[in-house]
């Protein structure tokens, strides 16, 4: 369970460290090492099918209230699998060479009580050596976002069975290449055989963005100055964190093959398993010089950077995103007074992102909580580190952000209780399964005006642009009586000729 601070649960679980991995005798959370698959593991390099086959929670899905129909769909979409970004190809190239000195070294101190090291790290060449261009979208990606497509249009006909129109299906999308395209890929799997184009009988669709400096609905994390400035500053000691477990898993694969392993080496390592197992479906490579406990660590340590600079280690990770909260509330109540009159109402705002968006709006729906954590979320209050292996935890990269992650909002229309009328209910969908939203009071169907006041309302305290512009503190300089005399010209020359502003220093505003 998560609670308040952070700092001092950190230093705890850090300290428990190497006392646990040289016991070595936990299992592998609630899997067992003969069902132990490192690719439910790979935090945010996760793909959909994977992180989609992890169970949480009791499984038991309450049924639709009799009488009710869903009327229109909020999604909020990553892109994806996607190539490695440029930076990471640059990385692994650069590993191929440093794989083959270790391979050297190991060799010369064979003795034992040590493995030897697989046979292929002598010649080991990067798949993606060849991309100038990293990061586009996977034929693999696509797929997902089609597939994702096709299985929403079947599970909600009486959303999707309308005539495609861009003021009924309205598709918006980050300005990056990834998200464009998996918008275009979901569109094509929710618009096929609705046209003339093509054997499918495709059609032509519109897919909004807004531009990347100006985004604050999908891209909140990279124009929130306050957050940047905020993340600048909290990412030294995350790595400090991490540092402590990449030292540890370098001394026991060191110990076990003989190989001259740095910190460096398993950070790269750990890169290459992730996205040979989410990419390229290989798991008896790179992931090989793991043991499951030790992938658990190294999972965790990533899922530690997303708690920290995503998502509920400070609230204004996740409360910068109050655009596009409440552009979902606007969208529902549009959809509400269309109904009433019974015109032609948009049914789906279907939004394609990044994982630095699913993870915030995540955690403004208080999704993935344990206990009553969602009410220290509501309070603004930060919470503590998700809990250390082999203990089980929600909060974990592959289940709330793994490649095309999804959370869907879900609005009804039911019979109100009394007969007259209706009622309007929004079920929550993370991956497309049932979740339950903690402020709605244990129920899967929260009652849009429950969903209002205690869900949305408690983030809505600050306007975005209250949250994200940095704040000037003026310092006090003291100044003997002749450094005053003598900075009187200084200060006239800089405002005959200088528009800047006086030095300060900038803090987030929190």
């Amino acid at each position: 369970m998560m609670g308040r601070g952070g700092g001092s649960g950190m230093v705890k679980a850090l300290g428990l460290l190497g006392f646990m991995l040289v016991a070595s005798l936990w299992t592998v959370g609630a899997e067992s090492a003969d069902e132990f698959d490192v690719r439910q593991h790979l935090s945010t390099t996760t793909s959909y099918a994977a992180g989609n086959s992890i169970r949480y929670g009791d499984e038991t899905v309450e049924s639709t209230p009799e009488g009710c129909v869903p009327v229109h769909i909020n999604l909020v979409a990553r892109h994806g699998s996607r190539r490695p970004t440029k930076k990471r190809i640059a990385e692994l190239e650069k590993f191929a060479e440093r794989l083959r000195v270790l391979a050297k070294g190991a060799a010369e101190a064979q003795n034992e009580s040590t493995i030897s090291p697989p046979a292929w790290i002598s010649d080991w060449k990067s798949p993606w050596s060849d991309k100038q261009i990293g990061g586009e979208l996977l034929p693999k990606g696509e797929e997902e976002h089609y597939d994702l497509a096709q299985r929403y249009k079947i599970k909600y006909p009486e959303i999707f069975s309308e005539e495609y129109h861009p003021d009924v299906y309205p598709i918006i999308a980050t300005q990056v290449g990834r998200s464009a395209a998996s918008s275009v890929a979901f569109g094509m799997g929710m618009f096929a055989g609705q046209g003339t184009l093509g054997p499918a009988k495709q059609r032509a669709f519109s897919v909004i963005t807004d531009s990347k400096g100006h985004d604050i609905h999908l891209r909140f994390h990279d124009t929130c100055i306050a957050y940047k400035e905020s993340k600048k500053l909290r990412k030294p000691k995350v790595a400090g964190w991490q540092k402590h477990v990449y030292d540890t898993v370098a001394e026991r694969v060191k110990g076990r093959y003989g190989m001259a392993v740095t910190i460096d080496d398993v950070t790269s390592l750990w890169l290459l398993c992730k996205n040979e197992a989410s990419l390229l479906d290989v798991v008896d490579q790179a992931c090989d010089f793991f043991t499951p406990e030790e992938v658990e660590l190294l999972e965790w340590a990533d899922d530690l950077e997303m708690h920290y600079l995503k998502g509920y280690g400070e609230s204004l990770n996740y409360r910068m995103g109050v655009p596009l909260l409440g552009d979902v509330v606007d969208t529902m109540d549009r959809a509400m007074a269309a109904d009433q009159s019974h015109k032609v109402v948009e049914k789906a705002r279907l939004r394609f992102a990044h994982a630095e968006t699913i993870i915030p709006f995540s955690c403004l729906l208080g999704l993935f909580l344990e206990g009553n954590d969602f009410k220290e979320v509501q309070s603004e209050k930060a919470l503590e580190a998700p809990i250390m292996p082999p203990h089980h935890r929600l909060w974990r990269a592959a289940l709330v952000a793994p490649f095309a992650a999804n959370t869907a909002l879900v609005l009804h229309k039911c019979p109100a209780d009394d007969g007259a009328g209706v009622k309007y209910l929004v079920q929550a969908l993370h991956n497309e399964k049932p979740v339950i939203m903690p402020a709605c009071n244990g129920t899967y169907f929260c009652p849009i005006e429950t969903f209002k006041e205690r869900v949305v309302a408690p983030h809505m305290k600050h306007s975005y642009e209250s949250l994200c512009t940095p704040q000037v503190v003026h310092k006090p300089v003291h100044q003997s009586f002749l450094g005053k005399v003598f900075s009187i010209p200084s200060h006239l020359f800089r405002w005959l000729f200088s528009s800047a502003p006086g030095q300060g220093t900038c803090h987030s505003g929190l």
